[in-house]
């Protein structure tokens, strides 16, 4: 039984909210391109929290421009006539919603250089909850609850299931408002194992972003640094032990057998991920790698590195290569990976934790193999949402290695 009260750890973030507005890059524009316009270039700054969705520019002047960035397209560039009479609005979008506004009005005049912030206010906020659980799943939560009260409203948020747990996603919240928060986790039979009681406050004490706009005769320069989102953030924590690991407690999650010698920052390596809520003795593992394709016979390596921390990667990589980073130097010795087919194993303490096969094709006594690709500068990655499937082709994907970062490749 898990203890009833655990200590949440909040940290509140600016918010902001309207809503259909996707992470899509669109640029739509009138009377742009004409004789005696002032070159425009946006960049966009800021620190993206969870859900964040985009940035959206509106300029109405001589020119009317309409621009919507995702976050990860920050970068703008347009043309403005100089005027009397230039509005600006921004807008940020988080959950789906428009979530902080912020409009200014100036004039522009060719030949001057002119510095002007619009102050952006939160308009509403929402609450974010992590529960991670592990990929095993060892605490028995089987489904959960979170609500929110207010005076006289309450709120009901349902439970999204990921990987490695649970998220709870609160729908838009006014602001200059105190919250109770309560969360419940319950296990198969439907008893309750976990419960969390707190408070919040949503209010517009929140950092001021700015958009500067340095005007030239030549060139117009706009950068947006967003404060950040005001939104309750809360990671619930679990009860963790410090145990020699179990049975997929660790994942292989990517490998990479053929670097490319023209890049020198590319390195062979097998990445390994933690997936598990307790810190696990690495004392007594190994890495077994079979030293060609056809061989059944693994030559295995001692981990010198002597833990992994929960929900974390470790990348073992070759130490006699000169360009593999320093942390990435946790084996005894290196047996190099087959670029065309091999077999990678993880033992501890003699017991196998995980493995795989790969080949570029199935063979004659593996039907359903690892995909791999023996052309240079390309790992093979796993989709941690497709764990429990990974013997099967379609839970991996081949890109650009992304060692230590647990991403899939799209």
């Amino acid at each position: 039984m898990m203890k009833k009260h655990a200590k949440i750890a909040t940290s509140l973030l600016c918010a902001l909210s309207l809503w259909n507005c996707g992470s899509e890059s669109n640029e739509t524009s009138a009377a742009i391109g004409k004789s005696g316009t002032t070159s425009v270039a946006l960049s966009l700054a800021y620190k993206a929290p969870p859900l964040l969705d985009s940035l959206v520019l509106d300029c109405y002047g001589t020119d009317t421009l309409h621009y919507v960035r995702s976050a990860n397209n920050p970068t703008f560039s347009m043309d403005l006539f100089p005027s009397d009479h230039w509005k600006f609005k921004a807008q940020i979008y988080a959950n789906g919603a428009l979530m902080q506004l912020g409009e200014l009005e100036t004039r522009l005049e060719a030949g001057t250089s002119v510095d002007l912030n619009i102050q952006m206010h939160p308009v509403v906020g929402f609450v974010y909850v992590e529960v991670p659980l592990g990929l095993k799943n060892d605490a028995g939560v089987e489904s959960g609850s979170m609500t929110l009260s207010s005076g006289s409203d309450r709120y009901i948020v349902p439970m999204e299931r990921t990987a490695e747990g649970f998220l709870f996603k609160s729908g838009m919240l006014s602001l200059n408002r105190e919250y109770n928060v309560e969360i419940t986790l319950s296990n198969k039979s439907g008893d309750e194992i976990y419960k969390v009681t707190d408070k919040f406050s949503l209010t517009e004490d929140s950092p001021v972003p700015t958009l500067t706009l340095n005007s030239l005769r030549s060139a117009v320069s706009i950068s947006i640094q967003a404060a950040e989102e005001r939104l309750v953030e809360m990671t619930v924590p679990l009860k963790a032990g410090y145990r020699s690991p179990r049975t997929e407690d660790i994942l292989i999650t990517e490998f990479f057998a053929s670097p490319d010698s023209k890049d020198s920052s590319q390195y062979e390596f097998v990445e390994i991920y933690n997936g598990s809520l307790d810190t696990l003795i690495l004392d007594d593992c190994a890495l077994g790698i079979s030293a060609s394709g056809t061989s059944t016979t693994l030559k295995y390596m001692p981990l010198t590195v002597s833990e992994i921390e929960p929900r974390s990667a470790l990348v073992l990589g070759d130490a006699s290569k000169e360009n593999t980073p320093p942390l990435s130097v946790n084996t005894d010795g290196w047996t190099p990976l087959v670029g065309t087919k091999s077999s990678i194993v993880l033992k501890c303490n003699g017991t196998t934790i995980d493995s795989l096969y790969y080949s570029a094709s199935p063979d004659s006594l593996h039907s359903n193999v690892v995909p791999t690709n023996s052309k240079n500068g390309i790992s093979t990655q796993l989709n941690i949402e497709s764990w429990k499937t990974r013997s099967d082709s379609t839970a991996w994907c081949m890109g650009s290695p992304t060692p230590g970062e647990l991403k899939f490749c799209e």
